[in-house]
């Protein structure tokens, strides 16, 4: 049975999945951190810079 923490979890990161604001590698890198509570202002702000980086080098630098 999960934990209050890890189904808020689940459904942040769905909500994620479907508006496509991170990468499938993005999400699972914060699927262990989020339940915890464990990230800072700094892991948002590295992890959606990095998730955008790769997606403008995957994407050949197009703009999303």
């Amino acid at each position: 049975m999960k934990t209050p923490d890890q189904a808020v979890a689940d459904r942040i990161l769905e909500e994620f999945r479907k508006k496509q604001m991170l990468s499938e590698k993005g999400l699972r890198s914060i699927s262990h951190s989020l339940p915890t509570g464990s990230l800072k202002s700094e892991d948002w702000r590295l992890l959606f810079e990095t998730d955008r980086l790769e997606k403008e080098t995957d994407h050949g630098g197009e703009s999303q």
